[in-house]
């Protein structure tokens, strides 16, 4: 990257996560009872390409919902939060999806069962989404994108459960 280029890009990326976040929110909705829709509807025969099993997948879902009414184990440093995590969010929330290390837990997160009945971990999930839905007290910080208003976490959780459901295959 030549110098005329580092000096746009650091002039264009803070204005660009100064008005992005009013411009996603006319853009897109992410809607939480549709996904909860497909959820309830998802083949059980379905394999997660990762380390994990499609259980396992599941419920690491579950809990980054539940992390977001209970708080999250052990987040970042409120500097990434405030830098790289906010970016992060921004650039998922314009994209309209998120892409990241589909195999990789939640820091601090409790071990995933790869023996609970796929069904049982869908309803953990279901159920999360359902509490998340119903819930109006103040939120948690996310781990990695620090303080989330309702709306945009829906978003984060939209996108992260699509970014895991998008890599399953048949088998």
């Amino acid at each position: 990257m030549n110098r005329r280029q580092f000096l746009l890009l650091g002039t264009a990326l803070p204005v660009a996560l100064v008005a992005a976040p009013a411009v996603i929110a006319r853009q897109r909705h992410y809607d939480l009872p549709a996904l909860q829709a497909e959820l309830a509807r998802l083949p059980l025969s379905l394999h997660n390409p990762g380390s994990w099993n499609l259980s396992q997948m599941l419920q690491h879902c579950a809990q980054s919902v539940r992390y977001s009414l209970d708080g999250y184990p052990r987040p970042f440093s409120s500097l990434f939060q405030h830098t790289a995590g906010r970016a992060a969010a921004t650039v998922f929330r314009a994209a309209g999806a998120m892409r990241h290390d589909l195999n990789e837990a939640i820091p601090g997160a409790a071990a995933l069962d790869a023996s609970l009945p796929v069904t049982q971990a869908r309803d953990l999930l279901l159920q999360a989404l359902a509490d998340f839905q119903r819930y109006d007290g103040p939120l948690k910080p996310h781990f990695a994108y620090g303080a989330l208003d309702k709306q945009a976490y829906a978003a984060a959780h939209w996108l992260h459960v699509r970014n895991h459901l998008d890599a399953l295959v048949a088998v």
